[in-house]
């Protein structure tokens, strides 16, 4: 497969937001499906402990909508961390290919991952040995996201300009 060109900041933007808010969305409710699962499975068995949300199905919902929510927004953290960091590069050496762009925006998404690890680490809380481990486990799915996500939409703005070139 030929090396995909780099594209300019402001083709880049509203790709990258979309991403970002979708893949935080994603993230919340996954998570907010873990902390919900030890507890069902718990009181699966007490009729009488699900009444304070709605029963089992609202008991399970209303934390998985509201850790939906807070994904989005914690989804911008590491998405401006991407964006911040190809500003960076672009400012001191632009790129040339679309590999050094995504591992830019890869490793400025795992900077800012980290405030937002804390935050996961806090809610989970200290009770559960394996927090720190799953805070780092959020740092390296933000470079994960992001070195992919950019790739991708490299290829489809690649494959849109290949298109438009043919067409004229």
């Amino acid at each position: 497969m030929p090396p995909v060109p780099s594209q300019r900041l402001s083709t880049l933007f509203i790709p990258m937001l979309i991403v970002a808010l979708l893949a935080g969305a994603i993230m919340g409710t996954l998570g907010g499906a873990l902390l919900v699962l030890p507890d069902i499975l718990a009181g699966s068995g007490d009729p009488e402990g699900f009444s304070a949300w709605g029963g089992p199905v609202g008991y399970a919902l209303m934390p998985i909508i509201y850790s939906t929510v807070c994904g989005t927004f914690l989804g911008l953290i590491p998405g401006t961390g991407s964006f911040i960091a190809l500003s960076i590069q672009d400012r001191k050496r632009p790129a040339s290919l679309g590999n050094q762009q995504a591992m830019a925006a890869g490793a400025g998404s795992a900077i800012a991952g980290i405030l937002p690890a804390f935050f996961v680490v806090w809610i989970i809380g200290e009770q559960l040995p394996g927090s720190l481990v799953i805070g780092a486990v959020f740092i390296v799915a933000c470079f994960v996201i992001a070195l992919l996500a950019l790739k991708g939409i490299l290829r489809d703005i690649d494959k849109r300009d290949v298109v438009i070139r043919q067409a004229f």
